[in-house]
């Protein structure tokens, strides 16, 4: 029996989570690239809280996706 769709993007999930996870960038052909960016503490405009330091998962598509 062939994966259905759900386990393909369920496997797919984790992959790239494993991979960001631990630092490196992951290139789909056709798509784009996820990598992680590092993202400073900063006071939020709206209501002036202050944003704890964080990364944050960044997707990058390819030109012409």
């Amino acid at each position: 029996e062939s994966p259905s769709a759900e386990d393909v993007i369920e496997a797919f999930t984790e992959v790239v989570q494993d991979q960001l996870d631990t630092g490196n960038a992951v290139e789909v052909p056709g798509l784009g690239t996820f990598s992680v960016e590092h993202r400073p503490s900063g006071v939020q405009e709206e209501d002036g809280a202050v944003a704890p330091p964080r990364n944050e998962v960044v997707f990058t598509p390819e030109p012409g996706a």
